[in-house]
């Protein structure tokens, strides 16, 4: 489940433990309570209920993942938003070290359900091809990936849509540690075209702990600010906990700390 896994799951599902998980397959709930912008007067609670599938099918040729979440604020005007999506992936054998996939990935990043805008989509669309090669060697595995993210809904209506050219290259060792790193291109529209930013990952995992960090920082650093996530996760069985904590605005002069802590159940 690797190959598709690596563009699909986010780091709040709990990096300790991927391999039992991706070995099991299946079925999976969890929930998550946080706040957003802790430090401010316009901080917001949220409760998150999550429900993942992922399975391998024809011998590890077919993987398929589906994921939804659905967002309750608890204060304010009690907003509520929900997440979807849906990954396929096809995984061609090179040999028997080395494996070229294809990705096709249907996300709706954000569906507002409470409040909606009437001058909005209220919802955000994205279809991810993508690419990917992978290589086991001695000291791990090594991979490389190409997607394209077509944002065909954006919450302005007004707005058409973006094409984008992300590379990634990976690295997961035979003792624990895992490096991943994203670059961020816009190639439509042809006037925004260029380089976004990127992101990082790195994790460590021993046993069933694990911590990691995740940065994210845009090509306007200095006036949107890097963002970094730090967590920790602990498997206990067929139980995932976790702690992260994301800190936005890094350079700006304004920055927000939303802590968040969660579970997740392999049924």
């Amino acid at each position: 489940m690797k190959k598709i896994m690596a563009i699909v799951m986010s780091l709040a599902v709990g990096f300790a433990a991927t391999a039992q998980e991706e070995r099991e397959g299946g079925f999976s709930a969890g929930l998550e309570f946080g706040i957003e912008d802790v430090g401010s007067d316009e901080r917001l609670p949220y409760l998150m209920p999550a429900l993942a599938y992922e399975q391998s099918f024809f011998d590890g040729a077919l993987d398929v993942y589906a994921e939804l979440n659905y967002t309750f604020g608890l204060a304010g005007d009690f907003p509520q938003s929900m997440y979807v999506n849906f990954a396929l992936g096809y995984n061609l054998e090179l040999g028997s070290a080395s494996t070229l996939s294809f990705i096709a990935e249907k996300e709706f990043d954000e569906i507002l359900i409470s409040p909606r805008y009437e001058d909005g989509n209220n919802i955000t669309g994205i279809f991810t091809p993508a690419i990917q090669f992978s290589q086991a060697l001695d000291f791990g595995n090594i991979f490389a990936r190409v997607g394209a993210p077509i944002i065909y809904i954006q919450y302005d209506r007004a707005a058409g849509t973006e094409v984008g050219l992300d590379f990634t290259i990976g690295w997961e060792s035979n003792f624990g540690l895992e490096l991943e790193a994203k670059f961020l291109n816009l190639i439509v529209p042809g006037e925004a075209a260029g380089f976004l930013g990127f992101e990082a990952f790195v994790g460590y995992g021993v046993g069933p702990a694990g911590i990691g960090v995740e940065v994210i920082v845009p090509r306007e650093a200095r006036a949107e600010g890097v963002i970094v996530t730090p967590e920790l996760a602990y498997a206990f069985g067929r139980w995932i906990f976790y702690a992260n904590t994301e800190f936005a605005g890094l350079g700006t002069g304004a920055v927000s700390v939303s802590p968040a802590l969660g579970f997740r159940f392999r049924f």
